[in-house]
Order: C-alpha cells, then sequence, then structure tokens
C-alpha cells in the first residue's frame, strides 16, 4: 500500500516518477530496534519513511532514554539537521520493520539541466513542512509547559483532537511512549488517566482516546490555577 507524501504533493504521476529517477534516493531496509542515526553523527541528506515508522529519541547522560516522537511512513526526519550541516541532537531507531529513501540535500536543491518544475514544487512543500514541524514542536513546548500532569495531559489529548477534527481518536503512543513524551513516570501517567476517566472527562482504551467534555470545558480545566494531580 502506497502512503500519501506531502513531499510530492501537487505533482503528477510522471512528475513524480521524474523527481525519483533525477533525485536517485538511496533505499536502505532496517528491521525492528535497529539505530538508524545516532545523536552526534552527520548526515548530508534527509529520510523519507517509505514504510514503517521510527522514533526520535534523546538519549541521557545517565545512559536513559528519552522519546521526543514516533514518525510514520510518509514522514521526514533529520532535514534540519542535513541542511543546517549540524551534527545530530537525537538517535533515531526503527520501531518496527522499515524501509527510507535518502535524499542528498545537494541534489535536491540544485536544479537539474533540465530545470524541471517538479524541483520548485518540492522545495515549496518542504518549506510548507518547516513550517507545520515549528508549529508541532511549538505545542510541544506547550504541553510540557503546564504546570500539572493532568494540564499536560489535557493539553495533549484536546490539541490531539483537534488535529483529527474529532474527539473519538488513536493517538501514536503507547503508554510507556506517551510517559517520556509528556516527561513523566509512567505510573503516575496512569495515575492520572485514571482519574481523569472516574471524573467523566475522557475515556480510553490502550491508545484510543475519547474526550467526554466540550473543548471549552477542557481548556478551562488546562489554564486554571488548580494545583491537583
Amino acid at each position: 500500500m502506497e502512503h500519501p507524501v506531502f513531499l510530492f504533493s501537487g505533482l503528477t504521476a510522471e512528475e513524480k516518477m521524474q523527481a525519483l529517477h533525477c533525485l536517485a534516493p538511496v533505499v536502505k531496509v532496517y528491521d525492528a530496534g535497529e539505530w538508524i542515526v545516532l545523536a552526534g553523527e552527520t548526515m548530508a541528506r534527509f529520510g523519507w519513511i517509505e514504510s514503517g515508522a521510527v522514533l526520535i529519541i534523546r538519549q541521557e547522560a545517565d545512559g536513559g532514554e528519552l522519546l521526543l516522537s514516533q514518525l510514520e511512513a510518509g514522514d521526514l526526519f533529520g532535514e534540519s539537521f542535513a541542511f543546517g550541516n549540524l551534527p545530530f541532537r537525537v538517535s533515531v531507531c526503527a520501531k518496527e520493520h522499515t524501509v527510507i529513501r535518502y535524499f542528498e540535500c545537494s541534489r535536491f536543491l540544485a536544479p537539474c539541466e533540465k530545470s524541471c518544475l517538479f524541483h520548485q514544487k518540492m522545495v515549496a512543500n518542504l518549506l510548507v513542512h518547516f513550517a507545520q514541524k515549528n508549529v508541532f514542536l511549538t505545542g510541544r513546548i506547550e504541553h510540557l509547559s503546564r504546570r500539572t500532569l493532568r494540564e499536560k495531559i489535557l493539553s495533549y489529548l484536546s490539541a490531539y483532537a483537534d488535529m483529527e477534527g474529532k474527539t473519538l481518536f488513536s493517538i501514536p503512543f503507547d503508554r510507556q511512549q506517551l510517559a517520556d513524551y509528556l516527561g513523566c513516570d509512567r505510573s503516575a501517567l496512569s495515575a492520572a488517566l485514571s482519574k481523569l476517566r472516574t471524573e467523566g472527562v475522557i475515556d480510553y482504551h490502550k491508545n484510543t482516546f475519547r474526550l467526554i467534555q466540550s473543548a471549552c470545558t477542557l481548556h478551562a480545566k488546562r489554564t486554571n490555577n488548580d494545583s491537583c494531580d
């Protein structure tokens, strides 16, 4: 099954084939748990996840690991470090069997001899991607800036519901991954989720959640001055 790829948005099927031929991305396959990039490494290329999923992880000085995000098929990774010619500050690990195509930055930006129109379209798509990624990172800062774990959870879930456009949705994290993403202990997260369900604010099963109360009510809960967890 082919996944939609924003990088090729606006391109015809013929232009997409031309782009893949002209840019000649290198294909690599990774097994579940295999490290793709380690913090400190540099690459002059960025990856497009053709299938599978990867985890973006920050390795702590004490040997611990903090999950920053999970990327799925159709997503890019490493583009900021590659275009900025900077060493990776995070590590990337395959969550499952994963196929990645790597695009060389220099080849991506430099027009070919034929001055193909797809180059302009793909650069424009990449700029949109950088803007959207900045909004996403700003959103995570917003979640983590909440004073209590309860507020962090509601901030994340309500933002995800807004993004999906519905109150019933599935998040890409399991409990441990969500705890890592919100920077808290897993047992504390489970206790907070259980309390929210008892209060009738949310309902959930594994990684599927339903927001029971209105967005306005949730916003009030996220921004009130209560300090309870």
